[in-house]
């Protein structure tokens, strides 16, 4: 049977790997708060000093956001699929990412002030219930919970087109106010569920055996859908405050 980029180094029966070499939960949990820390590091130096780097030289820090998100994308590929090239995707994606979120949280709480405290705690309430849910055998990661988060992606992209759509023929986004907060709830459900699988990948990578190479790669991948849900609460929080100005 063909195994997934994930698991192509995973050899049972041929390769047998010690408590030393072995993917654990804690080294799991220590990679992903490394990588969590990086992000929040660069966010944070970023957004201190996104209003310097605006008077100076706007067009640099826009080019810079774009080089970024697509430099970050990159990432997300290669460590996903490279077991040996994770760690050093992974911390590239999390500078990306601190870049991104940095600059997005600045100017979103220049607008409505305290949206950064409130998606900030709303994540990590949310990944808690959703770690505790899994953890605990209330949701499980079977066919089926795969199945919904398959056609939830579809979804989701199939949203994010309308919207696009919207926003070409409808400048004005006050006439969907009502649409776009749904939108985003939906965006935001979508993302909470899927770390039900990327619990799921930990406890498979922990329970096959893998090497400590792979805690890299779930460590990214758990990244990747706190960074979403934060952006998600961050845009729900904006356009409700927008909806209650008007």
């Amino acid at each position: 049977m063909r195994k997934s980029p994930l698991f192509s180094n995973i050899q049972t029966g041929e390769v047998v790997y010690d408590d030393v070499d072995r993917a654990t939960y804690k080294g799991i949990t220590v990679k992903t708060s490394i990588l969590l820390l990086i992000t929040i590091i660069v966010a944070a130096f970023v957004a201190f000093a996104l209003p310097k780097i605006l008077d100076n030289n706007a067009t640099v820090f826009y080019v810079s956001l774009v080089i970024s998100s697509i430099v970050g994308f990159i990432a997300v590929i290669v460590g996903r699929m490279s077991e040996r090239k994770a760690k050093y995707a992974s911390v590239i994606y999390a500078i990306c990412e601190g870049l991104f979120l940095g600059s997005i949280s600045a100017i979103v709480e220049d607008f409505v002030p305290g949206a950064v405290v409130t998606a900030v705690f709303s994540t990590i309430i949310l990944f808690s219930v959703m770690l505790t849910l899994f953890a605990t055998g209330i949701i499980r990661t079977g066919s089926k919970m795969r199945t919904v988060c398959f056609a939830l992606t579809l979804g989701a992209l199939g949203i994010m087109l309308m919207m696009g759509l919207f926003s070409m023929f409808i400048p004005d986004y006050k006439t969907y106010l009502g649409i776009m907060i749904g939108v985003e709830v939906f965006l935001l459900v979508y993302g909470v569920i899927t770390l039900s699988l990327n619990f799921s990948e930990a406890n498979a990578v922990v329970s096959m055996g893998a090497s400590k190479g792979a805690e890299w790669s779930v460590a990214l991948g758990l990244l990747v859908s706190i960074v979403y849900i934060y952006v998600e609460v961050l845009r729900l929080v904006a356009l409700i405050a927008a909806r209650s100005d008007n």
